[in-house]
């Protein structure tokens, strides 16, 4: 039986995305161990992480593992990965989405001056034209803190009203949200964190066997979309702790809708172009927030 030992972050909803990849590695014959890591972005606990230096703030223990021979797969948020990818690691596949958007997760006594409770840059300037009204203040944690914190209505000991998460998260969670008010946004609204909702799985180059056989869950109009969305990325400078939304959503007519929303220094430019040509889309849609 062949082995693959997989590394995620030790969350449980890193470690919840990931199992139906396991299952269907152990489907097809091979024996799994796991690897779970708390990264320095899990442990940085005191402030938004756009405060530090630097990136790979979920993945670099990851990828350390996977340099060091402790590990042969890679399974993360295909939104916390970083655009330059190290030697020796290989896309191995990105699985069908899940729900890229995001949700505003209030408690049903939340007044028009309410606090919202974010960490991205992105969410909070796209909010502040939103909800004018609206305060901010960072929180950090997992799903479930963050979740907690909206029902206590506590949040170092001011009120916190809200918080806002990514719709996929609490799909794949399956969490309760009974006695909380949900706001999701459109795309229109806000677009999500280039990637958002979609998984990453990525193999040891000398595993060719890994690749061959994840080939079989990877989902090329996926792969395409978060492509392009991470292009836009790319066009502002990269980083992942960017005050940038970007989505591409597949059209029935076989066209893809590209949406973005930048927010630089404050000023809040959005753009969007439809069209087959993904050249094209990338460049109508960084000249409308102002880039060439």
């Amino acid at each position: 039986m062949r082995h693959v030992t997989v590394a995620t972050r030790g969350s449980a909803l890193a470690v919840g995305q990931a199992e139906p990849m396991v299952r269907f590695l152990e489907s097809k014959g091979y024996e799994v161990s796991w690897r779970k890591f708390s990264t320095s972005g899990d442990q940085w606990l005191q402030g938004p992480l756009d405060k530090q230096v630097g990136g790979g703030f979920f993945t670099k223990e990851l990828e350390d593992a996977m340099a060091g021979g402790h590990a042969d797969l890679l399974i993360h948020s295909l939104k916390d990965v970083s655009l330059e990818r190290p030697a020796g690691i290989v896309s191995a596949c990105i699985p069908h989405r899940e729900d890229p958007s995001d949700w505003l997760v209030m408690r049903p006594d939340a007044p028009e001056d309410l606090v919202i409770g974010t960490s991205a840059v992105r969410r909070e300037r796209v909010l502040s034209q939103l909800f004018p009204k609206a305060r901010f203040t960072w929180i950090r944690g997992n799903v479930q803190t963050r979740l907690q914190r909206v029902r206590d209505g506590i949040l170092r000991d001011e009120p916190v009203h809200a918080t806002m998460l990514a719709a996929a998260g609490l799909k794949r969670l399956g969490l309760d949200l009974s006695g909380l008010t949900v706001r999701p946004l459109t795309a229109a609204e806000l677009p999500s964190a280039p990637g958002q909702g979609a998984l990453l799985a990525e193999a040891r180059a000398d595993r060719p066997d890994l690749i061959e056989a994840l080939a079989e869950i990877h989902d090329a109009m996926t792969a395409r979309c978060v492509a392009l969305e991470r292009q836009v990325l790319a066009g502002i400078g990269g980083g992942c702790q960017q005050p940038l939304g970007a989505l591409a959503t597949p059209q029935a007519d076989g066209s893809l809708l590209l949406q973005a929303a930048y927010a630089p220094d404050g000023e809040l430019r959005r753009a969007e172009a439809r069209g087959t040509d993904d050249r094209d889309l990338l460049a109508r849609v960084l000249k409308g927030i102002g880039l060439s």
